[in-house]
């Protein structure tokens, strides 16, 4: 499945896939233009929209309203090496999701592709042109 990300300035770069394009940007702190999402960011949000995709298609295919939900992250960097060592995620559902379908949506939401990518490390191939 191909992306591209190609520099545009300094440190700002747009990623591209299947016709839509994202800034990839640093903030100003870090020598950016902060006209985009870093690439940490970027990550954790990747990890959030997987979750709430998943929790929104459950709720989808149980007939459960799901106006109103979102999923917050925050996470912890650890160094040597530089990495993220913790995310955190909350699932915000509606107030009146049925309290006996907590835990299944928990269970769906615990099952996307990104979290089942973070716990089974994928091979990672690197080459130059």
């Amino acid at each position: 499945m191909p992306l591209e990300v190609r520099l545009e300035d300094k440190y700002r770069f747009v990623a591209a896939a299947r016709g839509h394009e994202v800034i990839v940007d640093q903030p100003v702190s870090g020598g950016g233009s902060d006209q985009g999402m870093s690439p940490v960011e970027l990550f954790v949000a990747s990890l959030a929209g997987c979750v709430a995709y998943y929790a929104a298609n459950y709720m989808e295919r149980h007939n459960i309203p799901s106006s109103g939900l979102r999923v917050e992250a925050d996470w912890e960097y650890e160094k040597h090496p530089y990495r993220i060592s913790k995310v955190r995620l909350t699932l915000h559902t509606p107030l009146d999701f049925p309290k006996d379908q907590r835990e299944k949506l928990l269970a769906v939401s615990k099952g996307c592709t990104v979290h089942h990518t973070l716990l089974h490390e994928p091979a990672l191939e690197y080459e130059m042109k």
